[in-house]
């Protein structure tokens, strides 16, 4: 009985002292694990036994010591169930009744340490293992890249799933058509892969976290569904990708993500999952960038000072900044700090994307002293640093921009040198009109439109004013709608139809889903009234945006207004002319307008917006005043 008790104390002294040997970061993993680390500890042991394993002991323990935070999050109800409700999503005006008949379940969490198998990690090991070193590129990629770039188990926070097996099977050929070649890169590979994938249906509603399979049967959704369908696949026959991202466009609450493979060199080449491959031009590479950011499966500690008020743009710590790698976000930004916050000069301090429509947080920098300065920022873009104390961000300087050369602007209103301007649209330019150039405006009475008329066919490309055109079809037409000419994305302002008696007819709005990388900009905006906002499709060719009258009508007349520039200056409309005072929106001046311009005495080097008071509508851009001109940004 003696012999048996020494026995199970040294057997408890020796598991004691090898969990002594794991770091940190393994121990809080086994602690948070709960009942569930025992699968975890078996990982560890199975590598652990044979010397020739240690490079996949090295793997086991990264993909455990950062595992914490990491999650599923699912829908407890079969999967087509959720499928075919997104599928007429935006269709269906009662989304409770459409929730409820699809039987979408209750949302489930489900921590990985808590839930996650020996059995599945170890495959998810071996799989990886295996494609990393029979790929003819695996040799240019080191074990730290294949950590982050090939070995993760998961993506985001979709239901976890065996999808390295079924990527293998459905993928075969061309896994086979790589070992054939030795000479192909992971760049070659990843292009010939991305042709394959499914083309998505951009959404404009939010779709919950899918999982490969989930992915590949319902191929709807946005830029992020894309990304990952990208790399499960390209992950699975060993290409390194990984996702980059910008927190938010310019005026545009709303930001995007995107791929990039790592090249034999180290370099990384960006495309777009799903859509565009590798080296081609796409809207992360062609649109203005304040900062971008690449996803991470390990912690990387951004913020050190755990006591700092973090903005929640920015907890993410599984980001790190490679704005660097990016065309026209490589300017660093040193400026004095101005108006220290109330409670002292703080240790960090934020950038916000000064947007007139919609402004966010988008980067940290470091304070020294009086002094702040922002590495990797983006040009042509309106800035301003901000602290962020209780969730309340503070100006710490006057918002700046960088110019082409690397020059910052800041703009510091000088209230004793004043300049004229003369605020108008007149002689600016309206690029969307083009785009209503050929487009269609039909009737019909079943609503998919299969026996739809011709209304009236735009020709001529408008103007930027509201066009009246008088309809001499008499046929009663229950749905009526406008449909996009190829490469218009149905960019229309406003739509109004009207019956013989003169009345504006009123209707159920309906159109295409979605809109131009899930903005606002949805088929609605055609008809609410407001002629600053427009519809923007999400797919160029034929969208259409219209109305179902609820019954059969002769339309008379069709008013329209083009997707245009607003800040338009109307005759008899009261004016404000705000501008940034260093540390708020103030009225530098009220007047109506007597024209369709408006003339002004205003502060040199400053920043302003016209807000028509009459209508209560803003402009949707800022403007600033260059050698006596207004200029827009």
């Amino acid at each position: 009985m003696k012999a048996f008790a020494f026995f199970c104390i040294f057997i408890f002294s020796i598991s004691c002292t090898s969990r002594l040997d794991y770091s940190l970061q393994i121990q809080e993993a086994l602690s948070e694990a709960g009942d569930n680390h025992g699968q975890l500890e078996e990982v560890l042991q199975h590598y652990g036994k044979n010397p020739a394993d240690s490079l996949k002991l090295k793997a086991a323990q990264f993909l455990i010591a950062n595992m914490p935070g990491k999650y599923s999050e699912y829908y407890d109800t079969p999967w087509q169930n959720i499928a075919s409700a997104l599928y007429r999503w935006n269709d269906i005006p009662n989304k409770e009744e459409l929730l409820t008949k699809h039987n979408w379940g209750e949302l489930k969490i489900e921590e990985d340490v808590k839930f996650i198998t020996s059995e599945f990690l170890i495959n998810n090991i071996e799989m990886a293992f295996k494609m990393w070193k029979e790929q003819p590129w695996g040799k240019n990629i080191s074990f730290d890249i294949f950590c982050e770039e090939i070995l993760p188990y998961r993506v985001g926070k979709e239901p976890l799933e065996n999808w390295r097996e079924k990527v293998l099977v459905s993928f075969a050929d061309l896994n086979k058509y790589f070992h054939e070649r030795s000479s192909i890169s992971a760049v070659e590979a990843c292009y010939k892969v991305n042709k394959q994938l499914p083309r998505f249906t951009w959404v404009g509603y939010p779709v919950p976290n899918m999982s490969y399979s989930m992915l590949m049967s319902t191929p709807r959704g946005t830029c992020d569904e894309m990304g990952a369908l990208a790399i499960f696949v390209m992950r699975a026959l060993g290409i390194p990708v990984v996702r980059d991202f910008t927190l938010q466009w310019p005026n545009r609450n709303i930001g995007h993500s995107w791929n990039a493979v790592r090249d034999s060199t180290g370099r990384y080449v960006s495309f777009m999952g799903a859509e565009s491959p590798p080296g081609e031009s796409h809207l992360g590479t062609r649109l203005a960038k304040s900062k971008v950011y690449r996803c991470t499966f390990a912690k990387q500690h951004n913020i050190l000072d755990i006591d700092a008020n973090i903005p929640p743009e920015l907890r993410n710590q599984y980001i790190k900044d490679v704005s660097f790698e990016y065309k026209g976000c490589t300017f660093d930004v040193d400026l004095p700090i101005r108006f220290p916050s109330s409670d002292g000069v703080k240790k960090y301090v934020y950038l916000l994307s000064m947007g007139k429509e919609a402004s966010g947080i988008v980067a940290w920098g470091k304070v020294n002293g009086h002094k702040m300065h922002f590495s990797d920022v983006g040009k042509r873009l309106l800035y301003l640093p901000v602290f962020y104390v209780d969730d309340i961000q503070l100006p710490a300087t006057y918002p700046f921009r960088i110019d082409d050369s690397g020059n910052i602007h800041l703009f510091k209103p000088d209230m004793l040198n004043l300049q004229s301007v003369t605020v108008s649209d007149a002689g600016r330019s309206h690029p969307w009109l083009y785009r209503m150039q050929l487009g269609v405006f039909e009737g019909a009475n079943t609503s998919d439109f299969y026996d739809k008329k011709p209304l009236y066919t735009i020709e001529d490309m408008p103007s930027a004013s509201f066009q009246v055109v008088r309809i001499t079809n008499t046929t009663p037409f229950r749905y009526v709608r406008y449909v996009s000419p190829k490469g218009g994305y149905c960019n229309v302002a406003e739509i109004e139809f009207y019956a013989k008696n003169g009345k504006k007819l009123i209707g159920r709005n309906i159109g295409t889903p979605g809109s131009w990388y899930n903005s606002p900009t949805t088929c609605d905006k055609a008809f609410d009234g407001d002629p600053t906002t427009f519809y923007d499709a999400a797919e160029g060719d034929y969208s259409w945006t219209g109305l179902d009258l609820g019954r059969s009508q002769t339309i008379s007349d069709i008013r329209y207004l083009p997707r245009v520039e607003d800040n338009r200056i109307v005759k008899g409309c009261t004016y404000e002319l705000f501008y940034w005072n260093g540390q708020d929106w103030k009225v530098f001046e009220k007047k109506t307008a007597t024209g369709c311009s408006l003339h002004y005495q205003v502060p040199s080097n400053g920043l302003f917006y016209i807000r028509n008071a009459t209508t209560d509508t803003e402009s949707n851009k800022f403007f600033i005043v260059r050698n006596g001109r207004q200029e827009w940004l």
